[in-house]
């Protein structure tokens, strides 16, 4: 009764439930947002229209990514561009901030007087006009009289000194509103000539406890006032700019409101508040400039590539073709009840149009996916948000997954050393813990950070034991398994390459795995080659050993085992003699066309270098590991074809303390290192020690290796997918932010709404993959010359869109 019922329950809670409810969230955001950006206009709207701070000092632009510029970049950006600041003693101070973030010197003025400031090619201005007047309409008509004194930015703002002057009289207002009005043509025609930017900066709030006896008139009720007026003139009743290239910055008025009671003197704030301004208008003058990938605000997406356009025509000509397809074999379907989708092993009655339209469909399909990979990360249709590391947004979160894991425990089909399902597992909870890390932004903590880099290492473990595992005990060298292999782990990277514009190493991960595989597949295969002999039914007399017989039965079972020694010495001499030099290596992927494939940035193998050298061993410890415990199981020294222990107990009790000791060596290490360079240098020779450790931990216990959580291999089959998707439609700005499809105020429903989607487009990736090698890599039964072929078709269709893409890039350039 219970399992019928879990049954029923499974029908309805499922994955496929799970895509068909995640598609009409992704419409209904796609509306939502879209008639939002498409309302606004402007590129801008988000940083200049507020936001909020996610800790003290922290300020998050409404649904855009601030970049931080360093001195270098903002000397970079003000080249040749002159910079004014119009207005009251606010003003001035936050000159002054501006140019300190520039320069080590101070510029000199007198405090009711003009200020300028001018360093190698960069000119930054403070002109005293503290109200809004026909001396200020009168500075305006002298910058269109003559272009060559126009700055290219002009920061304006006033009010306070007419409050403070007039004692708040209400006459005073509408004169504020005149002559602002009377500013509105000039700033027009400035910007016209010159496409300068004007930027009015709202009023800040006043403390009024702190306010000076001469300053009590200035109110907030009355500055708010003030402010309303400005936007009244400055913008409609919709909210946005009426005019192109004259903004309003309000969010600088919500920074002072949540640290008001910082401000110095009740009228001018704090040094932390005027640097967030500070921060703020950097993102506004240079992102469109400079162009960071982690400053989304303020900056338009770039435009579609010759590449992209390409993948666009295809992808609807898939959505066409999937249409007809549809309709035809419902039309044959009708006159025909024995027609099958696909196409079946063994199955005579296979319909062409049933696999034209399953083929043609999975085409459409992913078109959608990658389209929405597109939307989410090329386009400004959905926010973005920056990322920010504590130590609680990364625990409390490791800590549900633990305790979601836990309850997922479920009993292994086999007790086997490192078994399918324990690999998934493996594989699951090592992916959940990157997605948390790079999501809180946590590479900050070094601790954490080598951690992570052990996880990856991980990984590549994975990728030399299991393919060492398998050629040794099948023997199959086969162009189709590699092909297979090959296509499985890159297709979704290089649809993302083609779609999103990025290079391959950009998906560093892939191409480590790819050539990782390559350099086993080409150490194993190549002649003579060495595997597992099937063996006869064992004729040794009683009480001789395995090991007694392996040494005693010559070289017919011996030469295996020697040969693949030789060659994993071979192997890890070449390791290391390749990466003895950073020059050699680089000179070795640096040709044409390899370097294509290994490039970041364009021209350099430097990250490849980075990437490879850190984990340089970490696949051949997997194949040595592999090849030692293959070793010891058949000479019986290692046993898992039960449920009890690996080895003796004793013997399993020793290895397991020692293997929990080097773990906690391990994390204590990471702890206690502080340079990034030197941890990742020894732990490009240590990794194999806690990784070794963990798999005796798991393994040698009976009752450990023969269980494993349920939920964490559910994962572990989509890892693959999950890792290179979160660059996209997880994360934003190529892994740099936060995709925000809800509101970035709501961050705990735009986590959980993200998530599930980025989970149900991952496992639909996965099936359409499967689908996708069905019909271009084949079946085993095809034979080497059709997967040839269809090798061969791939490869050039890649070189050609590489060589569309190499000609768009030399011609924008």
């Amino acid at each position: 009764m219970r399992i019928r019922r879990k049954m029923n329950i499974l029908k309805v809670v499922n994955i496929s439930t799970a895509k068909q409810i995640a598609f009409p969230i992704f419409i209904v955001l796609l509306i939502v947002q879209g008639v939002r950006f498409f309302n606004s206009g402007d590129a801008c709207h988000r940083l200049l229209d507020g936001g909020f701070f996610v800790n003290d000092d922290i300020w998050q632009a409404d649904g855009c990514m601030l970049h931080r510029y360093s001195v270098s970049e903002k000397q970079k950006c003000l080249q040749a561009q002159k910079v004014s600041f119009v207005g009251d003693s606010r003003m001035r101070e936050l000159f002054y901030v501006f140019v300190d973030a520039l320069s080590d010197e101070t510029p000199q003025g007198k405090r009711h007087s003009d200020i300028y400031f001018k360093e190698n090619d960069m000119n930054v201005d403070f002109l005293w006009y503290p109200e809004a007047n026909l001396s200020t309409v009168a500075l305006y008509d002298s910058w269109i009289k003559d272009p060559s004194l126009q700055p290219d930015i002009i920061i304006h703002s006033v009010a306070t000194h007419t409050i403070k002057r007039t004692n708040g009289d209400s006459s005073a207002l509408e004169e504020y509103k005149t002559n602002l009005t009377k500013l509105v043509p000039q700033m027009q025609k400035i910007v016209s000539q010159k496409v300068s930017n004007v930027y009015w900066v709202l009023q800040d709030p006043v403390y009024e406890e702190k306010l000076h006896e001469s300053r009590q008139s200035i109110t907030n009720a009355i500055v708010s006032q003030y402010n309303d007026v400005a936007l009244s003139i400055f913008q409609g009743n919709n909210g946005f700019n009426k005019y192109p290239h004259v903004s309003v910055l309000k969010s600088t008025v919500d920074v002072a409101v949540q640290n008001i009671k910082s401000s110095i003197d009740g009228l001018h704030m704090d040094i932390n508040t005027q640097t967030i301004d500070v921060h703020i208008l950097n993102n506004l003058i240079c992102n469109e400039v400079l162009k960071p990938v982690d400053g989304s605000c303020c900056q338009k997406p770039p435009p579609a590539s010759i590449v992209q356009i390409i993948m666009f025509v295809f992808g609807c000509l898939s959505i066409v073709a999937a249409v007809i397809s549809s309709i035809l074999y419902n039309i044959e379907s009708c006159g025909n009840d024995n027609v099958e989708l696909g196409n079946k092993e063994g199955d005579s009655n296979v319909s062409p149009m049933g696999i034209f339209k399953e083929f043609t469909t999975a085409c459409a399909k992913m078109f959608i996916i990658l389209f929405y990979f597109y939307l989410c990360d090329r386009t400004d249709v959905f926010m973005k948000s920056n990322k920010y590391y504590t130590n609680a947004r990364f625990f409390i979160p490791l800590l549900y997954i633990v305790f979601l894991g836990i309850f997922g425990i479920d009993q292994c089909k086999n007790s086997s050393f490192l078994n399918r399902d324990q690999t998934d597992e493996w594989k699951g909870w090592m992916q959940l813990v990157i997605l948390i890390y790079h999501i809180t932004g946590a590479s900050s903590n070094l601790p954490i950070y080598m951690h992570i880099r052990l996880l990856v290492s991980m990984y590549l473990f994975m990728t030399g034991y299991g393919h060492f595992s398998y050629f040794w005990n099948k023997g199959d060298f086969s162009f189709y398994r590699v092909f297979g292999v090959m296509f499985r782990l890159n297709f979704l990277t290089v649809m993302l390459c083609l779609m999103m514009n990025r290079s391959y190493q950009f998906y560093y991960f892939v191409p480590l795995c790819s050539f990782w595989f390559l350099v086993l597949y080409v150490a194993m295969s190549m002649w003579p080659r060495a595997y597992v002999i099937p063996s006869k039914p064992s004729s040794k007399p009683d009480g001789v050993t395995e090991l007694e017989e392996l040494l005693q039965n010559g070289p017919s079972r011996r030469s295996p085992i020697v040969m693949m020694s030789f060659k994993l010495i071979v192997l890890t001499t070449i390791i290391i003699v390749v990466f003895l030099s950073q020059k050699t290596f680089e000179a070795l992927f640096s040709w044409w066309p390899v370097i294509r494939l290994f490039e970041l940035p364009p021209g350099s193998v430097r990250e490849w270098w980075f990437r490879c050298h850190l984990d340089q061993f970490a696949m051949l410890h997997g194949a040595l590991f592999c090849f030692a415990y293959l070793l010891l199981k058949r000479m019986s020294f290692l046993d898992d074809s039960k449920q009890g222990c690996l080895m003796s107990m004793k013997a399993s009790l020793i290895t397991v303390t020692i293997s929990i000791g080097i773990l906690m060596c391990y994390s204590y290490w990471t702890l206690q290192c502080t340079s990034k360079v030197d941890c990742n240098h020894i732990h490009t020779y240590a990794s194999i020690l806690p990784i070794a450790s963990f798999i005796l931990i798991r393994n040698i216990p009976g009752y450990l290796r023969s269980g494993y959580s349920s939920f964490f291999a559910w994962f572990g089959k989509i890892s693959l997918e999950l890792f290179v998707g979160q660059y996209h439609i997880w994360l934003a700005a190529d892994t740099k932010g936060v995709l925000v499809l809800t509101s970035p105020s709501w961050p705990m429903l735009n986590l959980v709404i993200t998530t599930f989607i980025f989970v149900c487009t991952a496992h639909e990736i996965g099936v359409l993959t499967n689908v996708f090698a069905k019909y271009l890599v084949g079946s085993p039964t095809d034979g080497t010359k059709v997967t040839c072929f269809r090798f061969i078709i791939i490869s050039m269709a890649l070189v050609f869109f590489t060589m569309i893409s190499d000609i768009s890039h030399d011609n924008n350039h």
